[in-house]
């Protein structure tokens, strides 16, 4: 297994190596350029203003222009459609997070050519082997059930903004307890390890997954939703507002949301959930709604105080940092918990 590791890792090496060095270097010297003005802002109106009403003007503007790509006909989101939508973003959040950075630490980018492999690696597996399989399971399971199950459920008189908050909050109800699973079962956090090996948070990382994490984790929500029966339109805004939350959740930007940290999974709360402490890690399950950890006790936030950008994997130096390395991560997990404990048995890191 390692000759093998080795020879992949050999392989996509140069590519991590030529697109950080490379690829990456003008943008980074161009956001360098804005860290004279996040000194200049520094305890100013103008910085706690934009703290404020980033996310808010956010999540308004990202539903807005979901309705009206709705009205233009738009209700599938397609692979080059996601990856302008990522580009879009990304010339949106890495100067803001620049501008308005939590920890400074996090702007080290060396690890963002492994996370676009894993984006791209995670895009074909799920749009070419993934999501036909779901496609059958559910078409599979809904013909054995009565159609009529599911058809008076939904709340359609409801405005369409609110129909998406009810899609958003149900979608993450089965969200909730499949990634509680994922922590509590240590045969499962095996694939969701991956995710929590970053050891910084930023606007893209949140895609950094293993592909066979999603495999398993969308037929057990796709199944309870396909009876949910909420319009096209509906699911195609709220996929959008997911990926917004989903930027905010793990952005490097110094924001605040005050009230919103108690209904949305927030950067502030979602940070707890990456510490490397056990007692913090296994806290806050919610993807896009935190009021399922409220409501079943693993909500984790103290008041008063600021989580930490210690994060990643506690006790597990040795764990890949490579794409190759992650990829095969969930099968050498063994060897790399028994060469860890022993890294940690004489006191290294």
């Amino acid at each position: 297994m390692k000759r093998i590791e080795s020879m992949l890792d050999n392989l996509f090496r140069p590519l991590e190596f030529i697109g950080h060095r490379f690829i990456l270097a003008p943008f980074r010297a161009l956001l360098k350029k804005i860290d004279p003005l996040a000194e200049a802002i520094e305890g100013t109106w103008l910085k706690k203003s934009l703290q404020v009403t980033i996310f808010p003007l956010f999540m308004i503007l990202t539903v807005w222009v979901g309705f009206k790509l709705v009205e233009g006909g738009y209700t599938i989101r397609t692979f080059g459609g996601t990856i302008v939508m990522f580009l879009i973003m990304g010339f949106i959040f890495a100067p803001l997070e620049r501008l308005l950075p939590f920890s400074k630490k996090w702007q080290n980018d060396e690890d963002m050519p492994v996370d676009v492999l894993l984006f791209f690696g995670n895009k074909v597996w799920g749009d070419y082997i993934n999501k036909p399989l779901q496609l059958a399971t559910i078409s599979l399971v809904v013909q054995k059930i009565s159609p009529e199950i599911g058809r008076d459920l939904w709340p359609g008189f409801l405005h369409p903004a609110l129909q998406v908050f009810v899609l958003l909050s149900v979608n993450d109800f089965f969200r909730y307890w499949y990634h509680r699973w994922m922590h509590e079962n240590e045969f499962m956090w095996r694939w969701h390890a991956v995710h929590h090996s970053s050891e910084r948070l930023y606007w893209f990382n949140g895609t950094r997954s293993h592909p066979l994490e999603g495999l398993v984790s969308n037929f057990l929500w796709a199944i309870p939703l396909a009876f949910v029966k909420a319009p096209v339109e509906i699911v195609f805004v709220t996929g959008l507002l997911g990926r917004t939350i989903g930027r905010f959740q793990h952005t490097n930007m110094d924001v605040i949301l005050g009230p919103f940290d108690y209904i949305f999974s927030s950067p502030k709360n979602h940070r707890y959930h990456h510490s490397k402490k056990i007692e913090e890690g296994n806290s806050n399950y919610g993807g896009d709604v935190i009021f399922w950890d409220l409501l079943f006790g693993t909500f984790h936030m103290p008041r008063g105080q600021q989580p930490g950008d210690d994060i990643g994997i506690d006790q597990m130096p040795n764990y890949p940092k490579t794409f190759i390395g992650l990829m095969l991560a969930p099968f050498t997990y063994g060897r790399i918990k028994k060469e860890a404990k022993k890294i940690m048995e004489k006191g290294g890191s």
